[in-house]
């Protein structure tokens, strides 16, 4: 294992929940209003620490959070789930990390369908070990979507290292083989067009006993 690569990726994910607890802080005293205004907020977090960002935010509310990569606009936050997914680039190394939060207060439909989307993402999670085969974990999440599952529109995860999204891919269709020392995320999402959208997303490093780099609180949190 490349013990400098796996340092600096857990620093660059590090600072990616420093800077997400920044965020729920200035979103819970409205501080922060438009999705451009949290874009910015975390692009200026990020450039205080003289580092850059590892790709675009994506900061998407209301319906728009049914999008799988939409730019952020300068209308309010709508009420309903609020989706966001940022990293950081730390000496050349990449975080990426999805929290999904909720403008408003959730019905009981809509937190039953998060507490699920969790439920899936952590068993997901437990499976990154080396030796198994990456689609059998897209697999695994596909299977307890149930009817959800042609909801879900992208592949479970991907590489993290020097590339935001390198090998090996965790996709129906790949045959990679997750190896010891890989890191990769595991992303789960249910998208419900031009209703709502929730994603889970977490940085993980593949062992035996496979170990969360993004540790912000899954919880749903909600902001009025």
């Amino acid at each position: 294992m490349n013990s400098a690569r796996i340092k600096n990726i857990r620093k660059a994910c590090s600072i990616t929940d420093k800077i997400f607890s920044l965020v729920i802080k200035s979103l819970k005293n409205n501080s922060l209003k438009t999705e451009k205004q949290i874009d910015g907020f975390i692009r200026n977090q990020i450039r205080k620490r003289k580092l850059k960002i590892a790709f675009p935010p994506i900061v998407a509310s209301g319906k728009r959070s049914s999008e799988i990569h939409p730019k952020p606009t300068k209308y309010n936050i709508k009420k309903g789930f609020l989706v966001l997914d940022f990293g950081v680039r730390f000496k050349g190394y990449c975080s990426d990390m999805t929290r999904t939060i909720y403008k408003g207060k959730p019905s009981k439909k809509e937190q039953d369908i998060y507490k699920k989307l969790l439920s899936i993402q952590k068993s997901a999670l437990k499976k990154a070990k080396p030796g198994i085969e990456c689609f059998e974990i897209d697999y695994f999440v596909r299977k307890r979507l149930k009817k959800f599952r042609e909801c879900f529109l992208h592949s479970l995860g991907h590489g993290v290292g020097k590339k935001i999204h390198q090998a090996p891919n965790l996709s129906p269709k790949t045959s990679e083989i997750l190896k010891k020392g890989d890191i990769i995320t595991i992303e789960p999402g249910i998208y419900i067009k031009d209703k709502y959208g929730l994603r889970i997303e977490d940085t993980v490093l593949v062992q035996n006993n496979p170990e969360q780099l993004t540790k912000s609180t899954k919880k749903l949190i909600t902001i009025r």
